[in-house]
């Protein structure tokens, strides 16, 4: 579902929300003793969550679920849902209105609105509540958690949105790897020197057979922040901040550790590639979206991703090549050992959090609705939704109907940690499903996690750090592109202690240390 273009803000309210009158009751509220004789129950209250979901309209079946959670939990819910385009100019602005809701979602630890709401103490820390709490407690990552607690004390301030802690490989176009005659293993796993032979045979053996020089190995794109950075790191050692063997710090990441060559390497392998023509030409301004289109079409063979999206992408491909097909692989180690843990760095398993504001009319309970999502009642509707709108049931079985209905407030709002299923869509054939799972049950047990946990230091806020990562990105994607040399990386590398980095790597160092107190 399309957002329409030009909604600033759009509150989303069910029918009883709409007819309750201002000034409800609050946690502090207690049930007159007239009413508590008389067996009345206490007023719900209302709870104003402001999110970052892809549609401002609530489906029919998303009411069905909070009109569930509002009688579960004796409230009334309103969403407060602005444009995902302009979501982060309306969390400031929100911020700086001084009227708050109940709950906010942010995107990111990092996210300077997060910063500077919990410097300012626009958000209450969230230990006491989720002490009562044992699903939240149970289905979130400890690392998750950890990286809330912003101010290196004990305060978490937020509730996780989670996803599964997972290391990502890349999706292949396997009609392409039998016109190229090349065999993956069936574990899934190759070495570089396979991978880069994946790439080349992609762009220069006519692998979709058109006749035609059309095709590229790599399906390329620049971060958010507009950077090519290499294509492999996990498999050159690049783990983010892991335990250093050498070196002024315990605690390193590799970029930036003058003991190893890692990320050098990594560097140079895709710059290699690059220059070759094996990524795509369109890489230095591909966005997510543009590379993702790019795969589909056909005009790229190779594209990272996660495991569970079979069913997202084939459709996409097969409307080009009805034939076509996918598999999914992970590169093992430059030292072609086949360890798995040297894939994807995923640091925490968080996908945004949800902050309760200091003004918030009840934050335990308010708390507690994030928890429903959880409870073993309502996780098999988040899942599969219900029967009649997500699936007929047929034989016993769940069958999907020919499109399937998007629930964003139902399925965007809260996930349990380690569970698999809920990226296999209700209805999915069973060999589908065969299929998925091993690459789901990989990604799951070879993650290797950052020790870092998404935080930032404060030399990171300086502006002589800022200043010189902008340098450094700048020079990173020079280098792929191969407008510097790989050995301009060392003045880089060294650069970077000079202007700001070495206070960032203390800071960094005594912050692993203190998780670990």
């Amino acid at each position: 579902m399309s957002r329409k273009k030009g909604v600033w803000a759009s509150v989303v309210s069910l029918t009883a929300i709409s007819l309750l009158a201002a000034g409800c009751g609050s946690s502090t509220d207690t049930p007159k003793a007239s009413d508590a004789a008389a067996g009345k129950s206490k007023e719900p209250i209302t709870l104003k969550i402001m999110g970052n979901y892809d549609s401002p309209t609530l489906t029919d079946a998303d009411q069905k679920f909070v009109k569930t959670l509002e009688e579960k939990n004796n409230v009334k819910i309103q969403f407060d849902i602005p444009p995902m385009s302009g979501y982060a100019e309306r969390l400031q602005l929100m911020l700086a209105s001084g009227t708050y809701p109940d709950i906010v979602f942010f995107p990111d630890t990092k996210d300077v609105s997060f910063q500077n709401a919990v410097r300012d103490g626009l958000l209450l820390p969230v230990n006491s509540y989720i002490d009562k709490l044992p699903e939240l407690k149970k289905y979130t990552y400890q690392s998750e958690w950890d990286s809330l607690k912003v101010k290196n004390d004990d305060n978490i301030y937020g509730i996780p949105r989670t996803s599964i802690l997972r290391n990502d490989g890349y999706w292949v176009r396997k009609d392409w790897l039998q016109n190229v005659g090349i065999t993956i293993p069936s574990d899934g796993l190759v070495s570089i020197d396979q991978f880069e032979d994946i790439l080349k045979k992609f762009t220069f053996n006519d692998p979709d057979k058109n006749g035609k020089n059309d095709t590229y190995g790599y399906a390329g794109a620049v971060t958010a922040n507009k950077v090519l950075e290499p294509i492999l790191t996990g498999a050159f050692g690049v783990l983010g901040w892991q335990e250093s063997k050498g070196g002024t710090y315990k605690y390193m990441d590799a970029k930036y550790d003058t003991t190893t060559t890692n990320y050098k390497d990594a560097l140079a392998f895709s710059a290699k590639l690059y220059q070759e023509g094996v990524y795509d030409p369109d890489s230095a301004i591909n966005d997510e979206t543009k590379r993702k289109e790019r795969f589909w079409r056909g005009m790229t063979g190779v594209y990272p991703g996660f495991a569970a999206h079979y069913t997202y992408h084939l459709p996409e491909i097969q409307k080009q090549t009805p034939s076509a097909d996918l598999t999914y692989i992970w590169v093992k180690g430059a030292d072609g050992k086949a360890s798995f843990n040297t894939g994807s760095v995923t640091s925490t398993g968080i996908w945004g959090f949800w902050g309760i504001t200091k003004t918030a009319k009840d934050p335990q309970k308010a708390a507690e609705l994030l928890n429903s999502w959880l409870t073993d009642d309502m996780w098999t509707i988040v899942k599969d939704g219900y029967e009649g709108n997500d699936y007929t049931v047929k034989d016993g079985q769940k069958v999907a109907p020919a499109t399937l209905p998007t629930d964003y407030i139902r399925k965007n709002t809260m996930r349990r940690a380690n569970d698999q299923s809920y990226f296999i869509k209700v209805g999915t054939p069973k060999d589908v499903v065969d299929k998925i799972t091993p690459w789901l049950k990989t990604s799951i047990e070879t993650v290797v996690t950052s020790k870092d946990l998404g935080y930032l230091p404060e030399a990171a806020k300086k502006p002589v750090y800022q200043d010189y990562q902008k340098l450094w990105d700048q020079t990173i994607m020079k280098i792929i592109m191969g407008k510097e040399s790989v050995d301009k990386f060392t003045e880089l590398q060294s650069g970077w202690y000079k202007n700001g980095g070495d206070e960032f790597a203390k800071q960094m160092n005594d912050y692993i240390v203190s998780l670990k107190k």
